[in-house]
């Protein structure tokens, strides 16, 4: 018999699985340690999922976020897969000033891989460290200005959302 194929519904779905445990502590930790398997289908599909959990629930994953954003920057270039999903992962879960500068310099990095997809989570990750600390939009905000004009087309959509993102939390915090 034929395995299901992976996809967004499957990744959905397991990640509605996993929000709905009891023991959120421990489901959160059994998939940190999927995303350093030795299986690269296995990390990648944690990482697809960790990102939907992430989407729904961004504390979910925050008691980890400096573990994931190492598991992210010691990731094969090769699987710009996991290292896209990851990337959103660590701009979501970072918190404290130190996880977020760690969670910054790893997705500057991405930021530069020959991947579109991985380009774009870093354009994406970055616009929501930035929304977190402020101190990180003076090199940010340039950054997905130019991302706005010489982009991919899909770099573009989330450079223009990220920078919609920071005029609002922006306005809302001088209110």
């Amino acid at each position: 018999m034929k395995p299901a194929c992976w996809g967004l519904a499957a990744a959905r779905a397991q990640a509605q699985r996993l929000l709905a445990q009891q023991d959120r502590r421990r489901t959160a930790r059994q998939l940190v340690a999927t995303l350093i398997t030795n299986n690269p289908e296995q990390r990648v599909h944690a990482a697809d999922v960790a990102r939907r959990i992430t989407e729904r629930d961004i504390d979910f994953l925050a008691p980890h976020a400096a573990e994931i954003a190492s598991i992210l920057a010691d990731t094969a270039i090769a699987e710009s897969r996991t290292r896209w999903h990851l990337g959103l992962v660590a701009a979501r879960s970072a918190r404290t000033s130190q996880q977020i500068r760690l969670a910054a310099e790893i997705l500057w990095q991405l930021a530069e891989d020959k991947s579109n997809v991985v380009r774009c989570s870093a354009v994406e990750g970055l616009g929501l460290l930035a929304r977190r600390d402020r101190s990180l939009r003076s090199s940010v905000e340039p950054f997905l200005h130019q991302a706005l004009l010489t982009g991919t087309p899909a770099m573009r959509v989330r450079a223009r959302n990220a920078i919609c993102w920071l005029q609002s939390s922006g306005a809302k915090k001088l209110r």
